[in-house]
This record gives C-alpha cells, structure tokens and sequence, in this order.
C-alpha cells in the first residue's frame, strides 16, 4: 500500500538522472514502472514541491517512455502535457494533449506513453480536501466516484493558461527561495492558492471516463503481456504463444497494442526485454557475464543483441555495466 509522505518532510528538490528507472523513482510516494522506448541515451529530471498531502511537480524526459503509475492512497493526481500542443502523449492509450486535464485516484494505477522531450505538469492532492474546496467555492459536488477510474476534462486556453502558469510559478519561485517551505503561513497560502485555481478550473458536470470498456479490455491485454514476459523471463513468449495464453487472435492483440501504445506487439516484447537487460546490468555487478545476461532475456544472437541495445539506449552493454 502506498502512503501519503512524512508531514515533516516539507521541501523542494531537483532531481536528475541518466536511467529511466531512477527517474521513475524520483517522485516521492509514488509506484511507478517506465520502460524506455526511444532511442537515445537517457537524460531525465523532475522538479518537485512535496508538503504532506500536497506535491507539485515536473518531470521530463530525454527519450519517450511507457509508463505504469500510481501516486498515494487517498491522493488523486492531476496532470497537464508539457508542451500543449500534440506531440503523441497517450493517457491511458488514448491521445492527449494540453487542452486536456488528466485525472486518476491512488487507488488505480494508470498508463501514460510520453514522447521523447516531452513533460508533464502534476499535482497530487488529498481527493477529499479537493472535493470539499469546489463544494465551499462553487456549491458544486463531484460525484462520490469521481476518483475511483482515470478521467479526463477539456479546457479552455485561459484555464490551461491559469493551472500551467500556476504550477510553473510555484516550482520557478521555490527554485529560487526552497526556505518560504520553512513557514507555515507560506504553505497555508500556497496550498489554497493551487486548490482555488484547481478548483476553478475542474468542472464535475464536464469530467468523462478516460476509456471505454473496451479500450480499458485493451490496455489490461498490454498490462497481462508484460507480467508475463516477467514471470517467465526464460521463457520468452511469440506473438502466436501470446495469444494462446490470452485466448486472443493475433488480430486482437496487434489492434489492442496499436491502439494503447501505437506499436506492435513483437516491437513491445523487444523493448521490454531489453530494458529488463538493462536493468539486470546496472544492478547484478559482474555475477554474470553480459552474454549470460542477454541470453537469460532471450538474446541468442550476440551481434543483433548488441545492435538494438546500443540503438535504443545509445551506449553499449559493457558501457552500461561500467556506468552502473
């Protein structure tokens, strides 16, 4: 279970990162799962306000990436494309871009594809402190469910404009006086500046499922491919054993996963593969050779192995185990 951070840990920090998994470690509180999916070496950095129940935040990063997410119980996060035009950004495999307000409960994970150079812009709040703002406000209920799927919600360009701006003023002015942190007075002030503009902004009667029924059967087949590439990693599954094991025709797994990720399912096994390599050689020393490694993951072929890792994450494996 994921629980809200220490109340005393009011702060702001930078944090940057040359490997997708830190980076997917670096906001506080979080479950986070990122496989990389460009090619590219890594460069990652996420600003961040954390007070108790209150984070703000940016992350961005160098190459694209496929996301699994979950902030704390009891949370419920809100998040804005960085930059706002469309730039291929996927909330839960559907297209998103930065006249869409993203929403999601810490009770269910949820799936974001971000593309190479992108950000995103996220706060996550107390769900029922944010409720009880707008009903104060606006007289305004959000219904009792609102938080328990991912949502979504148009804006206008002057709401994008407010809750942007308001999450780029706080982050540029704790960057340059972290110590406002210090005082209580400030975080009180600063708090019910970003519920107002949040609250002004979020509209109940406009919020809508982020997926259909069928769109959300789709990207459960994406989540059940990748447990179980990790439940057998020395069983490396085909396209044709994945739709033995799913009960699916080939033609519905390669919709399922054009749709959720805009790739091929043959293209997804590679990718996480060779990021499990990755994985393996930043953390296992030199208990096993890199050949031992990559064949573990179902690299036969040393020559081809070495090709696609180095085009996907820009360095070689021995680099990689020497950085490491």
């Amino acid at each position: 279970m994921l629980v809200q951070p220490d109340a005393a840990a009011a702060c702001f920090r930078i944090k940057r990162t040359q490997d997708v998994d830190i980076h997917a470690r670096n906001l506080a509180s979080w479950e986070q799962h990122y496989e990389q999916t460009s090619p590219g070496a890594f460069e990652g950095e996420v600003r961040e306000l954390l007070d108790h129940d209150l984070q703000v935040f940016e992350e961005a990063a160098s190459c694209a990436t496929s996301q699994r997410c979950r902030p704390w119980q009891g949370g419920v996060w809100v998040g804005l494309a960085v930059p706002e035009h469309d730039a291929g950004l996927r909330f839960m495999g559907r297209p998103s871009h930065g006249l869409q307000l993203m929403l999601a409960g810490g009770d269910t994970p949820f799936d974001l594809q971000v593309p190479a150079g992108h950000g995103l812009y996220g706060m996550v709040l107390d769900k029922d402190q944010l409720a009880r703002h707008i009903q104060a406000l606006h007289q305004q209920a959000l219904p009792t469910d609102w938080a328990d799927v991912p949502r979504v919600q148009a804006l206008t360009a002057l709401q994008r404009y407010r809750l942007a701006g308001m999450v780029r003023e706080v982050l540029r002015c704790l960057q340059a006086q972290p110590e406002a942190l210090h005082h209580e007075a400030s975080r009180r002030s600063l708090r019910e500046a970003l519920l107002t503009v949040l609250s002004d902004v979020l509209v109940p009667h406009m919020l809508s499922d982020a997926v259909s029924p069928r769109q959300l059967r789709r990207q459960e087949l994406v989540h059940r491919v990748r447990e179980l590439v990790f439940e057998h990693p020395e069983q490396p599954l085909s396209v044709a054993e994945l739709c033995t094991r799913l009960h699916v025709t080939r033609r519905t797994l390669q919709n399922g996963f054009q749709e959720a990720l805009g790739t091929s399912p043959a293209t997804y096994l590679r990718t996480v593969r060779l990021n499990a390599v990755r994985r393996a050689l930043r953390t296992q020393g030199t208990e096993a050779t890199i050949a031992d490694t990559a064949a573990r993951w179902g690299f036969w072929h040393m020559g081809h192995f070495s090709q696609d890792y180095k085009a996907l994450f820009g360095e070689t494996p021995s680099q990689t185990r020497v950085v490491g």
